[in-house]
């Protein structure tokens, strides 16, 4: 069963809830926004780095609002098109108050939906109004574009809701297992509902439809958190890394009186951001282990599912589950990428605070020899 292949990874699976990056004191100083993607002293081109991140954005972002806002980006003429994107009050923070806006929407008809409607007068448009309810934004958005209508079509041509069939004990032990040690928060909470509820339909609901959409909203849920905070220290190293560079400023035109403090707070100002780099690291490695360990569950669920001989179609299940892996390996392996990048990012600031010399006390005048 499933528990044999899931309980190893119940630990770590929270997909949801993404590793926290290091949380550091807000600098005083904001970096203007021309100087905020542009920092590094590291050897490759920060627009090409930034560049790899809003193609990420542009191929795997949930919402429509971004992709669409990040490919304007890439195609643009304009040098600064893609810096500009990412930074603070750009095109991203747009695109995702846009989407903000148009998720509100899409959840306040399909809520009015639900509650306007009942599995008795409209079966159909209850049903699925309730499952878009727990899907990922694309499917909410993609039902209330077009599938309340063809819902509505054919409850108005009184298309009954098919009946399933006695679901096995098997598969009821299985939904079982998985709202325990399911691969993920969203993944959990689909089967604790079938459970919860408990008939043959709903057992049979998890199976066909809201397994494969628990699975893409903790994907969901994982990327946007990820980018999310991606972003804000990203930002916030920027900050520091002003401040750095305008203290080194201070160091290198100070008098010789005041040489060894501002060289003091030169280094000081460079190690912080290097400690930070070096925090920000350590957590995409954690975000790769999370990631790594759920791609593994997935690929486990894919070996169940190829074994599996209930009525479940469970060629179906092995193909959604080989594709939610390969996509969890799509994170591992972006992972890396920016834990190098944090790296890079931590040696360059690093060794700007080691080329400041180390303040030595100031000599005191040898004493007048006495008469």
């Amino acid at each position: 069963m499933l528990g044999s292949t899931l309980r190893s990874f119940s630990l770590l699976a929270a997909s949801t809830v993404v590793m926290g990056f290091p949380v550091v004191a807000q600098p005083a100083a904001a970096a203007p926004a021309s100087l905020v993607l542009s920092f590094t002293a590291s050897s490759s081109d920060p627009t090409d780095r930034y560049r790899t991140l809003v193609r990420r954005l542009a191929d795997n972002d949930p919402r429509w609002e971004v992709q669409t806002a990040a490919w304007s980006a890439l195609i643009s003429d304009v040098p600064t098109a893609v810096t500009d994107f990412l930074s603070p009050g750009g095109g991203y923070e747009k695109a995702r108050a846009r989407a903000s806006q148009n998720a509100s929407r899409n959840n306040l008809v399909i809520s009015r939906t639900i509650s306007t409607t009942t599995a008795t007068t409209s079966p159909i448009v209850h049903l699925t109004a309730v499952r878009a309810s727990y899907g990922t934004l694309a499917e909410k958005d993609r039902y209330v574009r077009t599938g309340l209508k063809e819902a509505q079509d054919l409850d108005a041509k009184h298309s009954p809701v098919e009946q399933a069939k006695q679901q096995a004990q098997q598969d009821r032990d299985y939904v079982a297992d998985m709202a325990v040690h399911g691969s993920g928060a969203w993944v959990r909470a689909a089967a604790q509902r079938a459970l919860q509820k408990g008939t043959d339909n709903d057992i049979q609901e998890f199976f066909k439809y809201a397994w494969a959409s628990a699975a893409d909203c903790d994907l969901q849920a994982f990327r946007m958190n990820l980018l999310e905070q991606d972003l804000t220290y990203r930002h916030r190293l920027a900050q520091l890394i002003v401040l750095a560079q305008q203290a080194q400023q201070a160091y290198e035109q100070a008098s010789e009186a005041a040489r060894a403090k501002a060289a003091a707070e030169a280094k000081l100002a460079w190690n912080t951001a290097a400690d930070t780099a070096a925090a920000t690291q350590a957590s995409w490695l954690a975000t790769q282990q999370l990631a790594t360990a759920q791609a593994e569950s997935w690929q486990q669920v894919y070996d169940f599912a190829v074994a599996a001989s209930t009525q479940q179609d469970w060629p179906a299940i092995a193909a959604d589950a080989a594709g939610t892996s390969a996509s969890w390996s799509d994170e591992v392996a972006w992972a890396q990428n920016q834990a190098a990048e944090w790296t890079a990012l931590y040696e360059s600031t690093k060794a700007s605070a080691e080329a400041i010399p180390a303040s030595s006390p100031t000599s005191s005048p040898s004493p007048t020899p006495a008469a």
